[in-house]
Parts: structure tokens; C-alpha cells; sequence
């Protein structure tokens, strides 16, 4: 009997070792080991590249302006809003709104709100931002780790997101489908990935690095009848 509870006893020890070490070591890394082997693609490599080589030829608006990197003012993109503005109707939410990333497996609700409280449902279209399938730029803003994998609905793998990646836009009535053409890194006040684009195109915002909130990655794509997946 003694033996028993000698065995019992030293099998709670090990766990209460292996767990923390796996949550907190090994979880992290599942992105680094895990995740590229399920990910990859030799065909999406290969768009990738192409796509790479294209922007290099054909450059950005706002690489051909010098849009500036971070606001003169230092605004926030949440003061950015202004204290007049009003959502009078939640349209994406009516029409069932998700974005869908196959490559990184995300698949999250897109919801509506004049404050960045709306991220704790799911993803946030930032209100005085276009609308799907409009001409202009709509912007959505997500959580890296309110929730993690294998919940879909967060952005904790968007790092991951590929030049040439598809976004899908979903809805009741209609579906747009956006190819990454840029991703990139900002600091967290810089809303010149606010602007109105007179392009067709969808920002992705998150928290970077990882477990951090001290600058902002950008995710950008272009609605599919501009840059064809091919």
C-alpha cells in the first residue's frame, strides 16, 4: 500500500512540473515548431514570391507619397475616433460578418463598438472605417491573446500571415476575398494605417511582439479584382 502511495505521490510531483513547463515553455513555441510544418505550402511559397517581386515593381501609394510613420500629434488610433461620431446601425453584425484566414486558421465574428472594449466579443471594425467589398480601407483590430490557439476567433498567429495569403470577408449576402500584399510593423500611435486609401483594401491590426503591446502589426490586402491570386 505504501508503494502505491509512494507512486501516486511521485506521479502529481512530475505533473505539477510538466504542466507549468509545458504551458509556459512549450505552448509559446508552437508557433515555431508546430505551426510552420501544418502551414506550409510549396505553392503559396511560390505565390508568395511572386507577389514580393510585384509590389517591389509596383510600389504603394504610400510608399510613393511618404505617408509619415507616426502621427505628428501622437493620437491614438482609439482617439482617432472622435467624440462626435455615431454608429447609427451595426451592418456587419446584421449581415453576420467573419474574417476567415485559411492559412493561419483563423475564423472570428466581426463586431461593431466606438471603443476598443468591442475586441473583448471578437474582432473590431474600427466604426469610421470603410465597409467589405467598398472602395477605401477597412480597417479591423483583434486581440493576439485574449484567446489562444486552437480558438480561431484571435490574431495570435497573424505574424504568420504570408504575402499572397488570402483574407476572406464573409457575409449572409456576400463574400470578398483580399490578397496580403504587405505586412509590417508600427508603432502603436501611427494612424497613417487609418487613412483612406483610394484603393480597394483591408487593414489586419494587432498587438506586437507577442505578449506585448508595444507596437503594432499591420497586415495589409488588396480586394481580389485589383490583385489576382493566381
Amino acid at each position: 500500500m505504501k508503494k502505491v502511495f509512494k507512486i501516486v505521490i511521485t506521479v502529481i510531483l512530475i505533473a505539477l512540473v510538466i504542466f507549468p513547463l509545458g504551458y509556459f515553455v512549450i505552448y509559446p513555441n508552437y508557433n515555431k515548431v508546430i505551426g510552420p510544418i501544418k502551414r506550409f505550402d510549396i505553392q503559396r511559397s511560390a505565390k508568395e514570391l511572386t507577389f514580393q517581386i510585384l509590389t517591389q515593381l509596383v510600389p504603394t501609394k504610400d510608399r510613393v507619397l511618404g505617408v509619415a510613420l507616426e502621427s505628428p500629434n501622437h493620437t491614438s488610433i482609439e482617439e482617432s475616433i472622435g467624440k462626435d461620431t455615431v454608429l447609427e446601425s451595426k451592418i456587419l453584425e446584421e449581415l453576420e460578418t467573419k474574417i476567415l484566414i485559411n492559412s493561419i486558421e483563423v475564423d472570428g465574428a466581426v463586431y461593431e463598438g466606438l471603443d476598443s472594449h468591442t475586441m473583448d466579443k471578437g474582432f473590431w471594425h474600427f466604426p469610421i472605417s470603410s465597409l467589405p467589398g467598398q472602395k477605401g480601407n477597412i480597417v479591423i483590430i483583434g486581440h493576439r491573446y485574449l484567446k489562444l490557439p486552437p480558438n480561431k476567433d484571435t490574431f495570435f498567429n497573424l505574424d504568420k500571415v504570408k504575402v499572397g495569403d488570402r483574407i476572406e470577408v464573409a457575409q449572409s449576402n456576400a463574400s470578398y476575398t483580399y490578397i496580403v500584399t504587405e505586412t509590417k510593423v508600427v508603432e502603436k500611435n501611427d494612424i497613417s494605417v487609418l487613412a483612406d486609401f483610394s484603393d480597394w483594401r483591408i487593414t489586419l491590426i494587432t498587438c506586437e511582439p507577442l505578449w506585448s503591446s508595444n507596437q503594432r502589426l499591420v497586415i495589409v490586402g488588396k480586394l481580389d479584382k485589383l490583385y489576382k491570386n493566381t
